[in-house]
């Protein structure tokens, strides 16, 4: 004797199938939409039943567009060295905006868990402007941008050595960063890709998440001049290397108690990774962080001057705190040897250094006023050039070292 046990869908003719009840609330819906009908009137005809999100486009939607101007200035030094100057703006258009608080209030409940003291937070209503639904979210095509930089760049070489420098002051400026889909950030802050206002996009006008205001790159290649000695064992050796610098990446010091319970009143975001409802601030503005706040006890964010977002958005404009800058360089050495008997060809032999100095990357301090760990840094960043690349999830904070073996011909 045997048995088995078979499982399947009830029938949609069962009562309480999921399906069955979806479809009804759906029908419903859509019956008491179309003909006005209120959030009581669809809820009579279909008990449970609970206000949908939507996702919604604008009218009309436009391409995003760009002008963009430059002007290059280039003077040769000698016949082996150069030096060039170069001016690049930016202006965009009909950028991407996502905004899922469209529906968005705070009645005099959400003003009581929020300490609200003046009647209304922000500009958001008391009632959502429809409480047939909940969350509603439309994607749009009216963001902007601006970006200006000066690039001065030096290239020199001579018969042992080629190098090549570059220094970057530059300024980014928009409303939503990385083109209002992708999220940009490091390990402990992600940059919001929503408005933190839904019904203010251009309040959020400032510095992009990704603005590195200066920039420094240096790389070079040294054949070690042999005169004197044995060739086999003091010929052939190249030094190589690149090094680079940048300020810190900017950020916004956020309150993620509000946020939660605005939430609960159809404040909706993109991605719940990133806080979107910006802290009140009453100290002075463009604050940069060093790697000093990498120790509990000397955070670069002092509480005293913030407090939480009881009556609106905050009193801070967008990203204006800067997080610790950034500094790298990599070192390779070869040996090279003729091979016997086959002109022209070099066996190599070396090593690659990553991040030679062991140098700690600091991320940008914790920005959440509601966490215990605020205004510190509390992550490492690695660096972009290493031996796992960008995206393999290894450390590569520290030194790495790698052995390298070449033949060229």
């Amino acid at each position: 004797a045997g048995f088995n046990i078979a499982g399947g869908a009830l029938s949609p003719a069962v009562a309480g199938n999921q399906a069955q009840l979806a479809a009804q609330s759906n029908a419903a819906f859509q019956a008491g939409f179309a003909n006005g009908g209120t959030l009581a009137s669809i809820q009579n005809s279909v008990p449970g039943f609970t206000p949908p999100t939507i996702n919604t486009v604008a009218n009309r939607i436009q391409n995003p567009r760009y002008q963009e101007w430059n002007l290059e200035l280039q003077q040769a030094l000698g016949q082996k060295m150069s030096l060039s100057l170069n001016y690049v703006g930016n202006h965009g258009v009909h950028e991407v905006v996502q905004n899922p608080g469209l529906n968005a209030f705070c009645d005099s409940n959400c003003q009581g868990q929020l300490g609200t003291t003046t009647g209304h937070f922000g500009d958001l209503p008391t009632t959502a402007t429809d409480p047939r639904f909940s969350t509603v979210t439309e994607i749009s095509s009216v963001g902007v941008s601006n970006y200006n930089g000066l690039t001065a760049s030096f290239t020199g070489r001579t018969r042992s050595l080629t190098v090549q420098a570059n220094y970057t002051w530059s300024h980014a400026l928009d409303e939503i960063s990385n083109g209002g889909i992708l999220q940009f950030g490091q390990n402990t802050n992600f940059s919001p890709i929503n408005a933190f206002d839904p019904f203010s996009l251009r309040s959020n006008y400032g510095n992009s998440d990704y603005d590195t205001r200066q920039y420094f790159s240096l790389n070079y290649v040294y054949n070690v001049p042999h005169k004197f000695g044995p060739s086999a064992l003091l010929g052939g050796w190249i030094v190589s290397g690149t090094a680079f610098a940048r300020t810190g990446l900017p950020f916004t010091v956020v309150d993620s108690n509000a946020f939660s319970i605005l939430q609960g009143f159809n404040y909706g975001f993109t991605n719940i990774t990133s806080v979107s409802v910006p802290a009140n601030f009453s100290g002075t503005g463009g604050q940069t962080c060093t790697a000093s706040a990498a120790n509990p006890a000397t955070p670069c964010l002092l509480s005293s001057n913030f407090s939480p977002a009881v009556n609106g958005f905050g009193q801070q404009r967008r990203n204006q705190f800067t997080g610790p800058s950034y500094f790298n360089t990599d070192l390779a050495v070869t040996k090279n040897f003729k091979v016997p008997h086959w002109e022209g060809a070099l066996f190599g032999v070396g090593a690659q250094f990553f991040n030679i100095l062991n140098h700690p990357h600091f991320d940008q301090p914790d920005a959440d006023i509601a966490s215990p760990t605020f205004g510190s840094v509390i992550n490492p960043v690695s660096s972009p050039t290493s031996i796992f690349g960008s995206f393999l999830g290894a450390d590569a904070s520290p030194r790495l070292i790698q052995l390298h073996a070449s033949i060229t011909f």
